[in-house]
């Protein structure tokens, strides 16, 4: 049977500020802005003996960005700045559900001839192996701050006042 890799969940979590500045100060307190989950399972569809002959997997994936409230208030500049910054953020995440895919695409054949306790140990194996592989890409690329996922306040537009002299 086939790896069911299901189309990713996307879900935000607000977060508030008048200011870009602000935003990023509360982004920069977070863990993580933004998070991936996911949530791989296996069904044997058909057993010989002891072994699994057809398995199915299944693979849920969840990604929860954040989503400034008073964006529609900000300046043009701090639009664009937030914009790519999501887009960084996007692309990152995008990158773990990439390892997902990896790591589960051959899983139904991984497992199939194998016993149930041997293929409990090998899913758990390879589940570990995923999560080791996320926190690597995490580490290499400092949880996309490498990739542009900071945030970058653009400089206030300077009013300029004329001076009369009396």
């Amino acid at each position: 049977m086939p790896v069911l890799t299901y189309e990713p969940t996307w879900s935000t979590h607000d977060v508030h500020g008048r200011t870009l500045e602000e935003v990023a100060g509360h982004i920069q307190q977070m863990t993580e802005a933004g998070q991936t989950h996911w949530t791989p399972r296996y069904h044997v569809q058909e057993w010989e003996g002891q072994t699994m002959k057809r398995v199915q997997v299944d693979v849920y994936v969840e990604v929860t960005m954040p989503h400034w409230t008073e964006y529609s208030a900000a300046t043009a500049a701090e639009q664009a700045e937030w914009d790519r910054f999501v887009e960084a953020l996007r692309a990152h995440e995008q990158g773990h559900i990439d390892l997902v895919v990896t790591y589960t695409e051959n899983a139904d054949v991984m497992l199939e001839g194998l016993d149930e306790h041997a293929a409990a140990a090998r899913w758990q194996e390879n589940l570990y192996a995923l999560q080791q592989a996320s926190d690597q890409y995490d580490t290499g690329n400092d949880h996309g701050r490498n990739a542009g996922t900071t945030i970058e306040v653009p400089e206030q537009e300077a009013e300029s006042e004329e001076l009369t002299s009396p």
